[in-house]
C-alpha cells in the first residue's frame, strides 16, 4: 500500500534443492470462497453498463482477477538478470571476482551510448565483485560482448528462458526473447543487464535457484504428494532436474558475490540479522520508455552458504515515493525470508556485530527485592535504574517479556505513586543505527531496530510524549538507486 503498486505484484518462495514452490502469492487477489465476486469499486462500474456490455465486462474482470501474475505475466527482468550474465562470465572463465572494469558513465555499442544508472557520477575503476554490488551496467555490457551472441544465447537457453518451466499449473507462459539470428551487438549489450526481453517471475526464480543449488535447473512443482481419503500415499513428486547449467565451482564463486550485494551493495534493505542473504535488485522501465512506468524487483537466496530458500518479488508500476527494487522490493523479500527461515527452523548464525545488537526479553522484576531485580537484569544483559528508596520493586518500564536490545536500561520503581518523567521523542529521520540509538538513550528511551541503513520510519512519531524507559520502534533502510537506462 505504501508503494501504491498500480498493476499488482507477484511473489514466489522456492526450495532450490527440490524445486518445490513453498509459497506463491499475487496481488490483486480474490476470495477463493466467492471467485466470481468482484471488488465493490469494480462492481460499481459494471453496474452502470447496459446488459450486453455488462456481461462482457464481467467476464473480463473475472479473468483479470484470476490471472496468476507469477506464471502468466512476463516482464523485463532488469538487473536481476545480471545474476545470469555473471554466471556465464564466471563459467566461461572470462572473469573472476577481482577482474577490473572501468565505468565512465556510459558504454558505446554500435554507435549508441548505453548509460549506467549512475551516469551522472560514474563508478570508475572497480572489480567485478564491486560492479555487481554497484549494479553497474557497463560491467555487464562488457561481459556480454566478450561472450558474444552465440555463447550468450546458449546460456539464456540453458537457464530455461526459452521454454516453459513445466510447472503443474495451467496457463504458464515462457516470456519473450530475441531470435538467435537477430542477436547483434546492441541486443547482446542491452540483454546483458536485463533489458529488451521479457521473462516470467517463475522462470527467473528457477534460474536463480540453479545458482543456489550448485548449477542444477530444476522443474518447479506445487504438488509434493498425493494421498487418498484414508491418508495412504498414492504418489510422491520427486525433484526433477532439467539440466546442469553451470558448475558447482561457479556457484561457489558467485554466491559470496551476491551476498556482498546485500551486505555492501544495492540490496542492503534485504539484510537479515543472523542469516547470510544474497541476491540482486532490479529496476526496469516498461515500454514505451519515458512514461515513468517501472517494474521493481528483487531475487534473494538464504542462507548463502547453503541456500534453503529463494524468493522473488515483482512489483508492477509502483507509484509511491520510490520505485527502485533495492528500496521497495528488497526489504519485503528480507521479511519474507526471515519468516520462512525461522518457520523452517534454520539455525541463525550471528556475527560479532549482530550479536551485540540481539534483542532480549525483559525479566519480571515486580515483587522482587532490589538486589534480586538488579541481578535478573544483569543476567539478561540489561542495566537497571532504581527509582525510589523502597526495598521491593513495585513497577517496571518496560514491562516483563518485552523485547529490547541488550544493554538497554530498565527502570525499576520501588515506591508507590512515583511520578514518571515524560520525554519528547526526537526526529530520527536520516540517522544511522548508532546515532539513533545514542539520541534515544541520551533521554532515557530504548530502541527496537528493524533493517539497516538510515531511519525512514519511527513509532511513536517524532514529537510524541512518552514515559522514560519506553521503546521506540525504528525502521532503517539503505537509500540506493539503480535502473537500466538505454
Amino acid at each position: 500500500l505504501d508503494n501504491k503498486v498500480e498493476k499488482g505484484g507477484a511473489a514466489i518462495v522456492m526450495d532450490p534443492k527440490t524445486g518445490e514452490i513453498l509459497a506463491m502469492a499475487v496481488k490483486p487477489d480474490f476470495d477463493l470462497n466467492a471467485p466470481f465476486t468482484l471488488k465493490p469499486e469494480v462492481q460499481a462500474e459494471v453496474d452502470k453498463l447496459d446488459s450486453t456490455t455488462k456481461k462482457e465486462r464481467i467476464g473480463q474482470e473475472v479473468s483479470k482477477m484470476w490471472r496468476n501474475k507469477a506464471i502468466v505475466d512476463s516482464y523485463e527482468p532488469g538487473s536481476t538478470f545480471k545474476i545470469i550474465t555473471s554466471a556465464m562470465g564466471l563459467e566461461e572463465n572470462m572473469i573472476t571476482p577481482e577482474t577490473t572494469f572501468n565505468c565512465a558513465g556510459a558504454y558505446t555499442v554500435a554507435g549508441r551510448a548505453i548509460k549506467c544508472w549512475r551516469y551522472y557520477r560514474p563508478h570508475g575503476l572497480q572489480t567485478f565483485k564491486q560492479g555487481v554490488q554497484n549494479s553497474c551496467n557497463p560491467v555487464f555490457i562488457d561481459i556480454g560482448l566478450r561472450a558474444g551472441a552465440d555463447i550468450f544465447y546458449n546460456y539464456v537457453k540453458g537457464f530455461g528462458f526459452l521454454e516453459r518451466t513445466g510447472i503443474d499449473f495451467d496457463g504458464e507462459t515462457q516470456g519473450i526473447f530475441h531470435q538467435k539470428k537477430n542477436m547483434h551487438e546492441l541486443e547482446v549489450a542491452t540483454a546483458s543487464f536485463g533489458q529488451g526481453f521479457q521473462v516470467t517471475p517463475l522462470q527467473m526464480i528457477a534460474a536463480a535457484s540453479a545458482v543456489a543449488n550448485g548449477g542444477k535447473l530444476l522443474k518447479p512443482h506445487l504438488v509434493k504428494q498425493i494421498v487418498d481419503v484414508e491418508g495412504n500415499t498414492i504418489k510422491n513428486v520427486e525433484p526433477e532436474m532439467v539440466r546442469q547449467v553451470i558448475s558447482q565451482q561457479t556457484c561457489d564463486i558467485l554466491k559470496p558475490v551476491l551476498e556482498s550485494v546485500v551486505s555492501e551493495g544495492t540490496a542492503q534493505n534485504a539484510f537479515i540479522s543472523g542469516f547470510r542473504v544474497g541476491g540482486k535488485t532490479g529496476t526496469s522501465e516498461k515500454l514505451p520508455r519515458g512514461q515513468n512506468n517501472y517494474i521493481a524487483s528483487f531475487v534473494g537466496m538464504a542462507p548463502c552458504n547453503d541456500p534453503r530458500v529463494v524468493v522473488i518479488l515483482v512489483l508492477d508500476e509502483p507509484k509511491g515515493k520510490d520505485y527502485y527494487g533495492g528500496i521497495i522490493a528488497a526489504p519485503v523479500v528480507g521479511k519474507i525470508m526471515d519468516d520462512v527461515l525461522r518457520y523452517l527452523e534454520v539455525e541463525p548464525q550471528y556475527n560479532d556485530s549482530e550479536l551485540s545488537k540481539l534483542e532480549v526479553g525483559v525479566p519480571q522484576a515486580v515483587g522482587a527485592d532490589v538486589s534480586e531485580a538488579k541481578s535478573r537484569m544483569t543476567e539478561a544483559k540489561l542495566t537497571a535504574k532504581i527509582i525510589g528508596n523502597g526495598k521491593t520493586v513495585l513497577e517496571q518500564t518496560p514491562k516483563a517479556g518485552v523485547k529490547i536490545l541488550e544493554k538497554s536500561q530498565v527502570l525499576l520503581y520501588t515506591e508507590a505513586a512515583q511520578a514518571k518523567a515524560n520525554v519528547t521523542i526526537p526526529n530520527l529521520t536520516g540517522k544511522s543505527v548508532l546515532d539513533a540509538t545514542k539520541a534515544l538513550n541520551a533521554i532515557g528511551l530504548n530502541i527496537r531496530v528493524s533493517g539497516a541503513g538510515q531511519v525512514t520510519k519511527q513509532d511513536p512519531p517524532a514529537g510524541s510524549t512518552v514515559v522514560v524507559g519506553s521503546i521506540v520502534a525504528v525502521d532503517f533502510r539503505a537509500q540506493s538507486q539503480e535502473v537500466g537506462v538505454e
